[in-house]
């Protein structure tokens, strides 16, 4: 069904079986964060597939085998169609923040990856209503990403303000069937990788442990990587194997607060009997009025020199039957502040955001908003520091 929201941009429905099947295949991947992408890349690519072909062009097609998207959504965010000759890259967001296109460095400078056109995709899927859309709001060259587009190095990407994007979509078709212009602008070749480095990079880059292995060597590596077709399935069964062999336990709050506490977590007396007086004085300044509180040790294997974090849970009993959580993050042993750009994130137990901080240079502790559960309700917490995360299942 096509929404009639703009003229200037298309909004399609999603339908109830695509968003099932969607999900379904997404949970082949390794993490939360790649399964919620290869569900949005996943929703997105179909719905609009389905669409062109009925409005415009039988004949478009998804540039890869729908049997090998999965070993580039476990890592990259994006996809590509080809309509003719022309190539074109949908980059799904669930943000409602459209001010501005992020392309992945990868759908930009891997040679056999680049693309004519980019459109940024809105994607809202909401569990709780029947109002699910994909909203295709602007679109741009390659060239005009080069030689027009900001390029952050933190998290390689290419970005354009929606002022600089083309927002009428009507205008992209007439492109197409109608004019011939320049789209790629000429990058630079990447590094050779011969299969010794290749196997190095897979065994390394292939622990689930490492939320964003993109970022964690050189681009030029990383794309060489990507690009071999043979490589790029290895890393992706290295990861999914990786994730099966070390699957996390989910842990009953409710158990804690018969006084059954999981193995790892410790009371906060524990803590404080052998903490160092700094720390034991941290912990101490936050209100002290729940239930049970705990405290799990976690080794940040990112962090130079290495170091640890505590992470705290406080727990209360409300009156209404709901548990009341406190979730907070503090230095380990011997430091005062956390680490800079360490991000603590609340998640569903799909993998969806619901809530995150990021420490600043000298932050004593962060800490999420305080939240409630109903009995068996299921969440995650997540501490991410340079690529590196910790996760864990939590049910009421």
């Amino acid at each position: 069904m096509f929404v009639f929201a703009k003229p200037t941009e298309w909004w399609l429905e999603v339908s109830s079986t695509v968003e099932v099947e969607s999900w379904q295949r997404s949970q082949q991947h390794s993490t939360f964060a790649s399964r919620w992408s290869a569900y949005l890349n996943q929703v997105c690519l179909q719905v609009l597939l389905a669409w062109i072909r009925a409005e415009y062009d039988s004949k478009v097609t998804t540039w890869l085998d729908s049997l090998v998207h999965p070993a580039i959504w476990e890592v990259v965010n994006g996809s590509a169609i080809t309509i003719g000759s022309t190539r074109l890259v949908l980059i799904p967001a669930e943000t409602m923040d459209d001010a501005e296109l992020e392309v992945p460095q990868e759908w930009v400078d891997i040679p056999s990856w680049v693309a004519d056109y980019y459109l940024a995709v809105q994607v809202k899927l909401d569990a709780q209503s029947s109002d699910r859309w994909v909203r295709f709001w602007g679109y741009t060259t390659h060239q005009a990403l080069k030689s027009e587009g900001h390029y952050d190095p933190d998290d390689r990407t290419y970005c354009m303000e929606a002022r600089q994007l083309t927002q009428d979509l009507s205008t992209l078709w007439v492109t197409l069937q109608f004019c011939s212009e320049q789209t790629r602008a000429a990058i630079a070749p990447l590094s050779v990788l011969n299969p010794i480095q290749a196997e190095n990079l897979i065994q390394r880059l292939g622990n689930s442990a490492i939320a964003f292995p993109r970022l964690m060597v050189p681009f030029t590596l990383w794309g060489a990587l990507m690009e071999n077709p043979a490589w790029r399935q290895q890393l992706y069964q290295q990861r999914s194997q990786n994730q099966e062999a070390s699957a996390p336990r989910q842990i009953s709050l409710s158990q804690w607060l018969q006084g059954q506490l999981s193995i790892g977590w410790q009371t906060l007396e524990t803590l404080l009997g052998v903490a160092p007086e700094a720390v034991a004085v941290s912990l101490r300044s936050r209100p002290n009025s729940e239930l049970v509180e705990t405290v799990r040790v976690i080794e940040l294997e990112s962090a130079t020199p290495p170091q640890s974090v505590l992470l705290l849970m406080a727990l209360k009993a409300e009156v209404d039957g709901r548990i009341g959580i406190l979730v907070q993050l503090h230095p380990g042993a011997g430091q005062t502040y956390v680490p800079a750009n360490l991000i603590l994130l609340l998640l569903s137990d799909t993998g969806e955001s619901l809530q995150s901080v990021q420490a600043d240079d000298q932050d004593n502790y962060i800490q999420l908003k305080r939240f409630k559960c109903s009995p068996d309700t299921q969440f995650r917490l997540q501490v991410v520091l340079d690529g590196y995360s910790v996760t864990e299942d939590f049910v009421v």
